[in-house]
């Protein structure tokens, strides 16, 4: 018998017509059912703490103090002194909310300064703020995009990508993930048919921990004159020099068009960002209605943000650090088997095909201590499952230990680390 709520999620999916009230019925049946034993994933909170361990739990169930590995704090930051007094004396200052839109006056001083720190940060001459980094990434994209351009997107990019390319309703194409021999046949059939082309990638994708291979990317702009919009969420704070990012790493940033990153990993806070060098600002901030009708985040979030981004990008320790973690558990789980994917950033995925295994590994992971959430389809493809960590500053080397110890005792009970039987 087939076990959890993602195998459902598959098989219900597969169909071509579904009842809706049944369809609804038959998961929360089921969640409920899960939820009573603790075995249901998705509604859990850490308590007091988001740190590399906190209590863990849901409204259901007494908190256990668990390992935290799902958390994008991967500077550590969110508890650092230093920026917790900036994130007090701002809502001492400006109270606790925005109020309203940027539009409408939303802004203080503390969002200008932000603006005006990844100008030059990021060697850009615009900048924009919005409400979190998945609607940076809906205005973006749904605002940019006009009637007769086209938009060639990664298959693996971010749902925020994804549905800002729905929201545009404008023409789409996919290429297949990382590849750069697909992207230029895309390239190929779309040239000539089209005002604007823009390809959109990540420098770091969020379920694989892939590497975008920007360079190839690059090389392929120049001969093919496309507009190149890259999300940095998961690069922003720790790759670069001070920082700056994957493109910058690379040598690259100049080449990238619209760079948008997020303020809710590396900054421990919440907003998003786009920068850009042509004068698009007043376009956007006129046609954008994720920009027009929400609130902007809060003085205090502005106030994390800014102590964040003076802290990583003056201290490269945070960044050195946190890639020597990754380094460390990547080796020690590859030791042992797993099947890590092509990953190489501090999001490293444990790939389990067979849902039944993935969804067992998991709770029984989280009855030993281990906090990490399955990534299953619609996320992912069906046969694509898999469990995320997400390697933190906050991690020590003991962490590390004590999880792929448990990890590698799970696996052999599962027979899930013998990497050729999953890839």
């Amino acid at each position: 018998m087939k076990f959890g709520i993602g195998y459902t999620f598959v098989q219900e999916f597969k169909k071509k017509h579904y009842d809706l009230k049944k369809f609804g019925n038959a998961f929360e049946k089921e969640r409920m059912l899960l939820e009573e034993t603790d075995l249901y994933c998705y509604d859990r909170f850490i308590e007091h703490s988001s740190d590399s361990k906190g209590n863990v739990g849901n409204s259901l169930n007494e908190l256990k103090t668990k390992y935290i590995w799902c958390t994008n704090h991967y500077l550590g930051l969110n508890k650092h002194p230093e920026i917790i007094n900036k994130t007090i004396e701002a809502t001492n200052k400006y109270g606790t909310g925005s109020g309203t839109s940027a539009m409408s006056g939303g802004r203080c001083r503390l969002h200008i300064e932000i603006e005006n720190f990844l100008k030059a940060y990021l060697s850009k001459s615009e900048a924009i703020l919005f409400p979190t980094g998945y609607t940076t990434n809906l205005g973006m994209i749904s605002t940019i995009v006009q009637k007769n351009d086209v938009i060639i997107s990664d298959s693996e990019n971010h749902a925020s990508i994804m549905d800002g390319i729905k929201l545009s309703g404008k023409n789409s194409l996919m290429f297949k993930h990382n590849d750069i021999q697909s992207l230029e046949n895309q390239l190929i059939k779309t040239k000539d048919k089209y005002k604007n082309k823009f390809v959109m990638v990540e420098s770091a994708y969020s379920m694989s921990g892939d590497i975008a291979p920007l360079k190839k990317i690059i090389e392929l702009r120049k001969k093919y004159n496309f507009f190149l919009y890259l999300d940095e969420a998961h690069t922003f704070g720790f790759y670069g020099k001070e920082g700056r990012g994957l493109a910058s790493e690379l040598g690259v940033l100049d080449e990238i068009d619209f760079m948008t990153g997020t303020f809710s990993k590396s900054c421990a806070s919440i907003g998003g960002f786009c920068v850009f060098n042509e004068k698009f600002r007043t376009f956007i901030t006129l046609r954008s209605s994720n920009y027009l009708f929400q609130a902007t985040f809060p003085p205090s979030a502005a106030a994390t943000i800014l102590a964040a981004m003076k802290l990583f990008s003056s201290n490269s320790q945070y960044a050195t650090s946190l890639h020597k973690k990754n380094n460390y558990m990547r080796k020690e789980l590859l030791k042992h088997g797993f099947c890590l994917g092509n990953s190489l950033s501090p999001i490293i995925p444990i790939f389990i095909s067979d849902i039944d295994k993935l969804t067992k590994f998991e709770n029984e992971m989280y009855q030993k201590g281990i906090f990490a959430v399955s990534i299953i389809y619609p996320a992912v493809r069906p046969d694509e499952g898999r469990i995320r960590f997400i390697v933190t500053n906050s991690h020590t080397y003991e962490d590390i230990d004590k999880t792929v110890k448990i990890l590698n005792q799970l696996a052999i009970k599962y027979k899930i680390n013998d990497c050729n039987q999953i890839a």
